[in-house]
C-alpha cells in the first residue's frame, strides 16, 4: 500500500516472546526473570509511526506525502501517526486534518522558553498540533549528543505538557557485536524513566531501534527483535509491575519495506 512504502520507520507492538534473560554483572543490575505468559499475550492496539527526517526538501511534497498517509491508512485498525520536521508542522496537520493519522514532533527541548537559539518548545508543537514527540532517537543521541539525562527530561517534559513521548532505545553495532544489546536498552531504559510515575506511563511508548541494522547491510530479524521485547516488558515489570509491563506498547524501529512489514507485524 502506499502508506508501507512511504513510512520510513516502522513500529510494531505485537510481538510476544517469554525468555530468561541475565544483565552483565559488571553493570551491577541483577538477573531479570522472564516474563510472564499473560505479561507477553495482552492485546495491546498497534501503532505504526513514520519518521521523515529531514525529508522531503519541500513544503509541497511535505503536504502531497502526508495526503497519501491520510489515504493509504483508511480503515486500518493501527494507530498511526506520522513524526515531521518542525518546518513542515502547520501544513501537514492541515493536510492530516480531519483524518485517523496523528501529528508528531521530531524532538523538542525542555525549557519553556528563553536565549536558545534554534530549539523548539514541547508548547510550540502543541499548539501546531502535535500529539505525540520523538525522545531519544539515535540520531540526536549520536549526532546531537543528547545524554540519557536530556532525554529523561525531554520524556518528562513532554508529559507534563499533556504529550504523548515515544522513548527510542536501542544499541550500536559495537555493542550488538559485544552483545551489549540488553545492558544497554535497561541503562537507556533506566536513566530515560527516570522519575516518570507508573500512571504516566499508559501516555509512554517505548521503541526498540537496532542501530546496528540501519544502513549496514545487517538485518534485525523479528526473532531478534522478539528477544530484545520480551527483555523489555520484563524490565518494565521490575521498575514499575506487571499490570504496567503488561500495557506498555513496545515498539520495533527501523527499516521496513512493503514485503517485509507483514512479518514484522505478526
Amino acid at each position: 500500500s502506499a502508506m508501507r512504502s512511504l513510512i520510513l520507520l516502522v513500529a510494531v507492538c505485537s510481538f510476544h516472546a517469554a525468555a530468561a534473560f541475565q544483565l552483565p554483572s559488571r553493570l551491577g543490575l541483577r538477573a531479570r526473570r522472564a516474563p510472564r505468559q499473560d505479561i507477553c499475550m495482552v492485546s495491546r492496539r498497534p501503532f505504526i509511526a513514520g519518521n521523515w527526517k529531514m525529508n522531503p526538501e519541500t513544503m509541497e511534497e511535505a503536504a502531497k506525502l502526508a495526503a497519501g498517509v491520510v489515504e493509504g491508512s483508511k480503515g486500518s485498525k493501527a494507530q498511526v501517526a506520522i513524526f515531521v520536521p518542525h518546518a513542515y508542522l502547520y501544513q501537514v496537520g492541515e493536510a492530516t486534518r480531519g483524518s485517523e493519522v496523528e501529528l508528531g514532533a521530531q524532538s523538542i527541548y525542555y525549557e519553556d522558553k528563553g536565549a536558545f537559539t534554534g530549539a523548539v518548545s514541547v508548547s510550540m508543537v502543541k499548539s501546531m498540533g502535535c500529539k505525540h514527540v520523538l525522545c531519544g532517537h539515535s540520531e540526536r543521541r549520536t549526532i546531537f549528543k543528547n545524554s540519557d539525562e536530556e532525554v529523561n527530561r525531554k520524556v518528562k517534559k513532554v508529559l507534563a505538557e499533556g504529550l504523548d513521548p515515544l522513548l527510542c532505545i536501542g544499541e550500536s553495532k559495537t555493542e550488538y557485536l559485544g552483545k551489549l544489546n540488553k545492558a544497554i536498552c535497561a541503562t537507556q531504559l533506566s536513566k530515560g524513566l527516570a522519575g516518570v510515575a507508573k500512571e504516566d506511563m499508559k501516555r509512554v511508548t517505548i521503541a526498540y531501534e537496532p542501530v546496528w541494522a540501519i544502513g549496514t547491510g545487517l538485518t534485525c530479524d523479528p526473532e531478534t527483535a522478539q528477544e530484545v521485547h520480551a527483555f523489555v516488558r520484563s524490565w518494565l515489570a521490575e521498575l514499575y509491575d506487571e499490570d504496567t509491563a503488561r500495557r506498555v506498547r513496545i515498539l520495533y524501529g527501523g527499516a521496513v519495506t512493503p514485503e517485509s512489514v507483514d512479518e514484522l507485524m505478526r
